[in-house]
């Protein structure tokens, strides 16, 4: 029975063998987050078996935790800092043993989960809620990652505008990972939105739409989008492309962006415009963040006056709102 333990754990630097030295007391030596019946915990220690919290976060982040600790982002005392009593390439062989445990693959790695941009629809299935404002325009955004690629979304705007019925309209919508590679630090996801006759919408409208992001180096980071718009009694009425880049690393906790947008309708004046922005991690474990920045129009019917736009979101997959600051 030993030696069919130490053959499981592999060598004493292993993965396995320094998990079961440093954290079975406390996530159980399977991993599922049962502590051993001396253990006093605090807080109930995370279920590693649980495929779509353990492929979430960057391996990176995994990696600090392990190092620091939990206080280190805002996370539990129980978690201790192993910096000082182990080597780096020791954490890493820990992590990616932890990790491993989730046993299934075809889930997305947290490495493909980029900033959120302002117009460019993220490739990644998230859970999140947003809440965006734009001049006089407001949008409660809720997204709920449904298994390893699908993801359903609601949306409620409103326009407080000085016009009657301050309701803008919703939005439901559902998007599909169809292809990403960890190797290429890349990933594609194909979706639908759809929007009934709802507030100020009078006519039902359908976008699907094709959306994208890669990591091109480790300084730069790119998303993109295509979009097409189906009106209701109009048929097919407008093409959008949105195009964004970015850091590919936090500058402090700020990432800075900027994306173009070029729609072309069926009929009327082709529009572009430009959207610089700045994208802030607020919470020290980064499941709050925020971005701030404006639209510039630059192509299309006059005016046209540049207006501000802002977001706040939690990603509330990752932890509840008030840990991890």
């Amino acid at each position: 029975m030993v030696a069919l333990l130490l053959a499981t754990q592999g060598p004493p630097d292993s993965g396995g063998a320094l998990f079961q030295a440093w954290c079975k007391s406390c996530h159980g030596a399977d991993g599922r987050g049962t502590p051993a019946a001396t253990t006093r915990l605090e807080v109930p220690p995370a279920d590693l078996k649980d495929c779509k919290a353990s492929t979430a976060e960057t391996e990176d982040r995994w990696v600090g935790i392990v190092a620091q600790g939990g206080a280190a982002f805002g996370l539990s005392l129980d978690m201790p800092a192993f910096g000082d009593a182990a080597t780096p390439e020791q954490i890493r062989a820990v992590v990616r043993y932890a990790r491993s445990l989730c046993g299934e693959p075809g889930w997305p790695p947290g490495e493909l989960n980029f900033p959120r941009a302002f117009v460019v629809e993220k490739a990644y299935p998230e859970d999140e809620v947003v809440i965006t404002d734009e001049a006089r325009g407001q949008e409660f955004i809720y997204e709920h990652r449904l298994g390893k690629r699908f993801q359903m979304e609601a949306s409620a705007r409103t326009a407080f505008d000085g016009l009657p019925n301050s309701f803008d309209g919703a939005t439901a919508a559902l998007k599909f990972n169809a292809w990403h590679s960890l190797e290429r630090r890349a990933l594609a996801s194909f979706g639908v939105e759809v929007t009934p006759p709802l507030g100020r919408q009078t006519l039902w409208e359908v976008e699907p739409f094709f959306a994208f992001g890669a990591s091109l180096a480790s300084a730069l980071m790119v998303q993109g989008q295509v979009v097409t718009t189906w009106e209701e009694a109009g048929g097919v009425t407008a093409w959008s492309y949105r195009l964004g880049v970015g850091g590919g690393r936090e500058i402090g906790r700020v990432v800075p962006m900027v994306e173009a947008e070029w729609v072309v309708p069926g009929a009327g004046e082709r529009t572009l415009s430009f959207y610089p922005q700045m994208w802030v991690r607020l919470s020290r474990l980064g499941h709050v963040a925020a971005s701030f920045g404006a639209e510039l129009p630059a192509v299309g019917p006059e005016p046209r006056h540049p207006k501000l736009i802002a977001f706040v979101l939690w990603d509330y997959g990752d932890a509840p709102l008030l840990r991890g600051w």
